[in-house]
């Protein structure tokens, strides 16, 4: 490269950069207000929000959210994990991923999942740190399987 284009690489570097930067959060100077709650891909959060584990062999029910609906910052839930049957499932080694599809990150706070036996657990630390589409995976080390809500995250 001919030092002379230097300075331009260096400038269009900085550029792509900060529009990256930019397209992934921040307060908008525009006053736009994110809203996904019609997106297809969310449910509604209402209190016993169900979902069968990818395996298909339990049941996630999301007892209570504090705030409810989840919301921007840190959340804490209540969970219930039973078998196809009902049967509870206690015991279970828990741990839970916050992702952004559509911005391609994670959060950057570990969740801490906690059991409370009877198949009762309490997931906190859940940061939810901008508005947008929150997939939250809860992953079920022994026997290995999974659960996933998908949540709008106004703001």
């Amino acid at each position: 490269m001919d030092r002379r284009d230097a300075p331009s690489s260096f400038r269009l570097t900085m550029f792509l950069t900060l529009a990256a930067v930019a397209a992934c959060g921040g307060s908008s100077q525009s006053g736009d207000v994110v809203n996904c709650t019609n997106d297809p891909r969310v449910a509604a959060y209402a209190p016993n929000l169900s979902v069968n584990s990818t395996g298909g062999g339990m049941k996630f029910v999301l007892v209570s959210s504090d705030p409810a609906p989840p919301a921007k910052g840190t959340d804490t839930w209540a969970l219930r994990v039973t078998d196809t049957s009902g049967q509870a499932m206690s015991g279970l080694s828990l741990s839970a991923v916050l992702f952004m599809p559509d911005h391609g990150h994670f959060s950057p706070v570990t969740p801490q999942i906690t059991s409370n036996g009877g198949g009762n657990y309490t997931a906190t630390n859940l940061y939810f740190f901008m508005p947008g589409v929150w997939r939250i995976t809860f992953n079920v080390a022994s026997p290995s399987d999974s659960a996933v809500y998908q949540f709008c995250i106004p703001g």
